[in-house]
């Protein structure tokens, strides 16, 4: 399953751009508010070193693509309708459009950095960031006291039934744990009051689904006011999805050759020429980040996932079928090779014996911790 990346934002912010720039797909576009009135769903991709670089074998993935020796891990985007104050009772649909993203690894909260002063752009995003936490917590505390009373009475550990309570949202154990260990809530789930609901909520954008501030249309923003952005709201990062898509649909018309952090102008006439290379300049302004480059950042640095290659065949690297490198598993930080084993599917990871580093041949435990890149074989009884 590939990681899914949710973009929430006020209408007429430029989520459709972004979502147009940064996919394969394309949204409709226009500049008045609710162009989007069901969300988008479309796939990127995050870029990693392939192992095939290391063995004589092409790579045969079964999901995204490899090219020079980087493989492109697909990443769904899904971009929800503009939300208006009072999404999370349900004002605008806010309530249906939410609901899209409930299950995501990170979500991207987009903002116009060109819509005015600071104070105007910390208005926009605290709006959104409220309503977004209001509807989470809202589903917490929903039946709660049917809930705890029913979990309390059973003898259930409270990270076992908060993980219940939250199978909605798609979050683990270890998560919960997590939000447990690092803010403060009370043990006995009886006592949990609507404060402590809006405080797991925060906790969930927080640790579970790492929420990024994302300035966009920072092409209309002095560098200077960008700067003094960025350090009145903390970690943000500004883009221009205008730019990316204006430089994706060149690469497409074959005007520009790219790269994954430049591109050559091949092409065009004059005009054309002149606004690549002002897009070109511009990507080298101080403060601003390319939507690729924030896509690797969510992955890497937020969410702290890394890829493991389980093969069937450790000297040849392949699957049972000869497939060289197939799968690239996107893994949690901290996964053993048990879970990797679970992963592949239920029954490997039920006989699981031992798994085998595919580059030095050493036998590994179940308690081995993976690390990114690693060509693991399990070995199984099933």
């Amino acid at each position: 399953m590939s990681i899914r990346i949710g973009l929430i934002g006020e209408p007429n912010v430029g989520k459709s751009t972004f979502f147009s720039a940064a996919t394969e797909n394309e949204a409709e576009i226009n500049n008045f508010p609710f162009t989007t009135i069901k969300p988008n769903l479309g796939m990127t991709y995050f870029v990693v070193k392939c192992p095939e670089v290391e063995i004589s074998g092409k790579c045969n993935p079964r999901e995204g693509y490899c090219e020079n020796g980087n493989r492109h891990i697909p990443v769904q985007i899904i971009d929800v309708p503009g939300l208006i104050e009072g999404a999370s009772e349900g004002k605008g649909m806010g309530n249906e459009f939410l609901d899209n993203i409930r299950d995501v690894d990170s979500i991207l909260l987009l903002f116009d950095a060109s819509a005015g002063d600071i104070a105007t752009v910390r208005k926009s995003i605290e709006m959104v960031k409220s309503e977004l936490l209001k509807w989470i917590s809202q589903r917490i505390y929903s039946d709660w006291d049917h809930f705890s009373r029913k979990s309390e009475a059973s003898g259930e550990r409270r990270d076992i039934a908060l993980k219940r309570k939250l199978s909605l949202f798609g979050i683990s154990e270890h998560q919960i744990s997590e939000m447990m260990e690092k803010d403060f809530f009370p043990a006995k789930l009886s006592i949990w009051t609507r404060e402590d609901a809006d405080k797991l909520a925060l906790s969930i954008i927080k640790y579970a689904k790492p929420l990024l501030l994302v300035g966009n249309k920072s092409d209309l923003v002095s560098p200077n006011t960008l700067s003094e952005m960025k350090n009145a709201l903390g970690d943000s990062y500004f883009v221009s999805a205008e730019y990316e898509l204006a430089l994706k649909r060149a690469r497409k018309s074959g005007l520009v050759s790219t790269t994954l952090n430049d591109f050559a102008i091949l092409g065009g006439n004059e005009k054309q020429k002149e606004v690549l290379a002002k897009i070109r300049d511009w990507f080298n302004t101080p403060g601003i980040i390319r939507i690729h480059d924030l896509l690797q950042k969510v992955v890497r640095d937020y969410l702290h996932y890394i890829i493991v290659y389980p093969v069937y065949d450790e000297s040849k690297w392949t699957d049972k079928s000869g497939n060289v490198l197939p799968d690239a598993f996107v893994m949690p930080y901290g996964s053993t090779s048990l879970d990797l084993a679970y992963k592949i599917h239920t029954d490997i990871g039920e006989g699981f014996i031992r798994a085998v580093n595919a580059r030095t041949r050493m036998v590994l435990g179940k308690d081995y911790i993976l690390k990114d890149g690693d060509v693991i074989k399990i070995i199984s009884k099933k």
